[in-house]
């Protein structure tokens, strides 16, 4: 087992975790490739559905922008925002995916944003608008500009920490 899965395992036994994930399971079911248990293998689409989830909770224009014919959106938006923009399960997202992050590889999360990105199933369609801007918003930070006012703090912190040239290097193709 390499010493990567092996931390990541380690990181799963924490005995909130799973309490915490337990929150969210019914938004995220269909979405992420074990919605059962959230093996360290779903960590890159956890990571990206959550962030996704924050920037549509967090910015109205996105939102908006963003609603499916209807007018709504992901189910799991709809969890974050049921108490309004402060809502406690936003706080949790942030939480979760600070406790995350150090075990998705960038490598992996560039590819799991290009395939969700590609993926015009209904479910993932609308994540479209979102997924763009994690993207351009990695982009800014690789390159030392600042993030756009509503990317989540965690997203911020992963890719400008040892993540960075790698990150930098999987998003122009190398």
């Amino acid at each position: 087992m390499s010493d990567a899965k092996l931390f990541r395992r380690i990181a799963r036994m924490d005995e909130d975790f799973p309490g915490q994930l337990a929150t969210f399971k019914p938004a995220l079911k269909g979405l992420v490739p074990d919605d059962i248990n959230f093996t360290e293998d779903s960590y890159d689409e956890l990571f990206v559905l959550l962030a996704s989830a924050l920037y549509y909770a967090r910015d109205a224009k996105l939102r908006k922008t963003s609603a499916n014919k209807s007018g709504g959106n992901p189910k799991l938006v709809s969890v974050l925002m049921d108490e309004g923009v402060k809502d406690k399960d936003a706080v949790l997202a942030e939480r979760i995916l600070d406790r995350i992050a150090p075990y998705v590889p960038p490598k992996v999360m560039i590819a799991t944003l290009a395939t969700m990105h590609a993926s015009q199933t209904p479910e993932f369609r609308e994540y479209h608008g979102a997924i763009q801007r994690i993207t351009a918003d990695l982009y800014r930070i690789v390159s030392g500009f600042e993030a756009a006012e509503f990317c989540p703090k965690a997203l911020i912190r992963w890719a400008s920490g040892p993540n960075r040239a790698t990150i930098q290097s999987a998003l122009n193709g190398e």
